[in-house]
């Protein structure tokens, strides 16, 4: 198994190699780790609420957004 400064100095290297120096400093500056606990506050969002309703709240929330304009292909 590798130690975590092995796994994070392979990783660069792999980013790198896959994107090229500059895109990799790009990523690296838009990533952002999450903070929180997902698990618990899903839970607490969804406690007491079935499947069917879950899935009747986000056909109503996605039905009252507008599609995105798509742009012509020349």
């Amino acid at each position: 198994m590798r130690t975590t400064q092995q796994l994070l100095s392979d990783g660069w290297r792999a980013l790198t190699k896959g994107l090229g120096l500059a895109d990799a400093l790009r990523y690296r500056i838009l990533f952002q780790p999450g903070a929180g606990d997902y698990t618990r506050e899903r839970k607490a969002l969804f406690r007491g609420k079935s499947l069917d309703a879950i899935a009747e709240a986000l056909r109503e929330r996605h039905a009252g957004r507008r599609a995105p304009k798509r742009r012509k292909r020349r």
